[in-house]
C-alpha cells in the first residue's frame, strides 16, 4: 500500500480554501460554515484514527461498544440537527437515538455472527467500520424524512385536520405525509444504488481495492454493506416516521404541533 504523508493533505486542503474564496466571490454566505465543516471533519478523523489504534490492539468488549454509543449518540444528535421544525429537545434526541440504534445494532450484530463471523464476533476491525457506514447512510435519510414530515404537518396544518374533522383517525389524516416523508427518505438511497458499478465506485469498495484487496473480494462486501443501508435506512426511516407522528397528535387524537420547535 502507498502511504500518504500529513503534508500531501495540507497540500489538497488548499483547494478547499481556493474554493471558499471562489464561492464567496460568486456569493455564497456560507463559507465559514464550509471551512469549519472541513477543519471540523479533519479533526474527527485524525481522533478516530488515534483511538482506534488503541481500540483495535486492545480487542475489548467493552472498548468496542463504548465507541459503538458514542456513535450512535452522535448521530441521533445529528438528525435532530438538520429539521427545521423539530420536537422539544429531548424528544427530538429520542426519536433519533431510536430510530437509528435499533436497526443499526440488530443489522450489525445479526452481519457479524451470522455473516462474516469474526472471532471474537465483536472484533473492532469489522464492527466498527460497519456501524460508521450505516449510521452515516441512516442519518441521511432517517434526517430528510423527519424533516419532510414535520414541515409538511406545519405547512399542510388546515388539511390534516380538515381530515380529523371529517372522522378519519391521526394515523389516516398523516398518511398522505407520511409517504411524502418516506419518498424524500429513499430516494437518495436508490439513487446510490442505481449508481453503484458504474457511474460510481462506493468508498468501502475503492478503499479495500487501494489496500491490495481483490476486486472482487471488495465488490462481496461493497455489495453485502449496501444491502445492509438499505434495510437499515428503510427500517430506521420507518420506526422515526412512526415515532413523529405519535408525537404530532395527543391521546384524543388532536393535532398539536405546540411541541415543535422552529430552528433559526
Amino acid at each position: 500500500m502507498i502511504f500518504i504523508s500529513y503534508w500531501d493533505l495540507l497540500a489538497l486542503s488548499s483547494l478547499v480554501v481556493l474554493l471558499g474564496v471562489v464561492l464567496w466571490l460568486n456569493g455564497f454566505k456560507r463559507v465559514p460554515s464550509l471551512y469549519w465543516s472541513t477543519t471540523r471533519m479533519v479533526a474527527q478523523l485524525l481522533f478516530m484514527g488515534i483511538w482506534l489504534t488503541y481500540v483495535f490492539t486492545s480487542e475489548n468488549l467493552w472498548l468496542v461498544a463504548l465507541v459503538s454509543v458514542i456513535m450512535l449518540g452522535a448521530a441521533g444528535y445529528e438528525i435532530i440537527q438538520r429539521q427545521q421544525y423539530r420536537f422539544a429537545k429531548w424528544h427530538a434526541l429520542l426519536i433519533g437515538f431510536l430510530s437509528i440504534s435499533l436497526t443499526s445494532l440488530v443489522l450489525l450484530v445479526g452481519v457479524l455472527t451470522l455473516t462474516i463471523q469474526p472471532d471474537p464476533w465483536y472484533q473492532p476491525q469489522y464492527a466498527i467500520p460497519l456501524l460508521g457506514m450505516l449510521l452515516g447512510n441512516s442519518m441521511t435519510a432517517i434526517g430528510l424524512g423527519l424533516d419532510t414530515m414535520t414541515r409538511n404537518a406545519v405547512q399542510m396544518r388546515a388539511r390534516i385536520e380538515a381530515q380529523l374533522a371529517l372522522g378519519k383517525t391521526a394515523k389516516q389524516s398523516l398518511e398522505f405525509i407520511k409517504q411524502q416523508s418516506l419518498h424524500a427518505a429513499m430516494i437518495p438511497v436508490i439513487n446510490m444504488l442505481v449508481a453503484a458499478g458504474i457511474i460510481s465506485l462506493p468508498g468501502m469498495m475503492t478503499g479495500q481495492i487501494l489496500a491490495g484487496i481483490a476486486p472482487i473480494e471488495a465488490v462481496k462486501y461493497q455489495i453485502l454493506i449496501m444491502l445492509l443501508i438499505v434495510a437499515s435506512t428503510g427500517f430506521g426511516t420507518l420506526i422515526a416516521l412512526h415515532l413523529a407522528g405519535k408525537q404530532l397528535f395527543d391521546h384524543r387524537q388532536r393535532l398539536r404541533l405546540e411541541g415543535l420547535i422552529k430552528t433559526k
